[in-house]
């Protein structure tokens, strides 16, 4: 209908998925913009990039989400600029995209922290691409290696992860298993137990939000994995065979895994506002930028407090998803002519998986667990998050497959000339 307020969200990650799904109900015209066209479940990428899970299992089509809603439409495009000013969008290929109220939920970028040669040679883990282009590079260096051992002393198996926050423990923990536990049994012939996984933190301890005591299980635990955890040291400079270490020592390596930080979206340039926080959008109490009614940040590309004790809340897909929530109430409440109330978020504590059987879990109470007890709990939450019935019974099946026979997925990969021929009709 011509006369419902337009609702434009931007980003179709956790934040941007929890304001459709509250709006369900309204009165009102949507347009959702993203340059996939899936819902990425981020928490769960370093499985697929591990083999443990597939594509399919953590990611979710959007359009399948939109069934049955007529009022929603849905673009896969680049946003490339936004107006704040005329309140419009504008996104490659399509015309400017007006709206009454616009939901800025479109997540961020990895953070290089301007190391040399870091954006040229290291592989970040934040999106399905990098997950993919990760397991297929681990499963190649393996076949090259196959193929010339003497590429073990040029460092191909030496597998190095920079940043020690729940994304690099959980990458280097199935990593690590992933090598000693399926690999080695693939490849029979290669010494695999010379195979090392690294880890580097610049801070003298891993999951910095952490209680101390989760911090040093989860490190004692990796290193029960057969992983080298390296606290108190950086990565200065990364080559495509070699890296260099605040400590003053190279390192030879080709695998570089990046989890050390985020930048938020590019597209915060464009806004005109002051960014704060390492370039994020500052928001009030109840998420809208400050002068621009109406409009919405939320998530990674956003400096988000807690409306009720202003603290700065922390970068997780739990807390995008509920101030997306949040937010979709929100513009409800402006529709029927009520003001806006300030977010409170809900703090359901920190979880971080090591590897099979071990995990770490920090209660809102201040309560700890740790181990299987712990390893259970994280399974159990991430498989609720799970958007789509199907996505919930595969990863269900696959995990149980995992923990019977301590088997990872299929380990193959498909090059661009497999795929073309799979989809020639001759």
């Amino acid at each position: 209908m011509p006369d419902q307020p337009h609702v434009v969200i931007l980003g179709a990650g956790f934040g941007g998925i929890g304001t459709l799904k509250r709006l369900n109900d309204a009165n009102l015209k949507i347009t959702i913009v993203d340059k996939r066209d899936y819902h990425t479940f981020q928490p769960l990428l370093y499985q697929v990039a591990t083999d443990e899970l597939t594509p399919a299992e953590v990611g979710f089509p959007i359009r399948e989400l939109l069934h049955g809603r007529k009022n929603v439409a849905f673009h896969q495009a680049l946003v490339e600029s936004v107006d704040l000013a005329r309140k419009q969008v504008v996104a490659e290929g399509i015309g400017p995209i007006p709206y009454d109220y616009l939901v800025l939920a479109m997540g961020a970028v990895v953070n290089f922290f301007r190391t040399p040669g870091a954006d040229q040679h290291a592989i970040p883990l934040y999106t399905m691409d990098d997950a993919v282009r990760l397991k297929k590079h681990v499963l190649r260096t393996f076949e090259a290696v196959d193929k010339n051992l003497a590429l073990i002393d040029e460092g191909a198996l030496t597998f190095c992860v920079v940043g020690g926050g729940p994304t690099g423990v959980e990458v280097s923990g199935a990593l690590s298993e992933l090598l000693h536990v399926d690999l080695v049994k693939d490849y029979p012939n290669l010494p695999v137990a010379k195979a090392k996984v690294l880890l580097y933190e610049h801070s003298p301890n891993l999951l910095a939000a952490f209680a101390p005591k989760l911090q040093v299980y989860a490190q004692k635990a990796l290193e029960e994995r057969g992983v080298e955890v390296h606290t108190g040291t950086g990565v200065t400079k990364v080559g495509p065979t070699s890296i260099d270490l605040s400590t003053g020592a190279t390192v030879p390596t080709q695998t570089l895994i990046w989890a050390a930080g985020l930048l938020a979206n590019p597209i915060v340039n464009s806004l005109g506002v002051e960014l704060v926080h390492g370039g994020r959008i500052p928001v009030g109490s109840d998420l809208q930028v400050k002068d621009h009614p109406g409009v919405f940040a939320i998530g990674d590309i956003a400096a988000m407090a807690d409306g009720k004790t202003g603290k700065i809340l922390p970068g997780l897909g739990s807390t995008a998803l509920q101030a997306g929530r949040h937010v979709g109430e929100t513009i409800k409440r402006l529709l029927d002519g009520k003001p806006a109330k300030p977010f409170e978020y809900f703090d359901k504590g920190f979880m971080a998986q090591v590897g099979r059987g071990a995990a770490v879990a920090e209660l809102p109470t201040g309560d700890t667990m740790t181990g299987t007890a712990a390893w259970l709990a994280w399974l159990g939450v991430h498989l609720v998050l799970l958007n789509g019935a199907e996505e919930k019974s595969s990863t269900f099946v696959d995990w149980g497959w995992n923990i019977l026979t301590r088997k990872h997925g299929k380990r193959i990969v498909l090059s661009d000339e497999d795929i073309e021929t799979a989809r020639s009709p001759n």
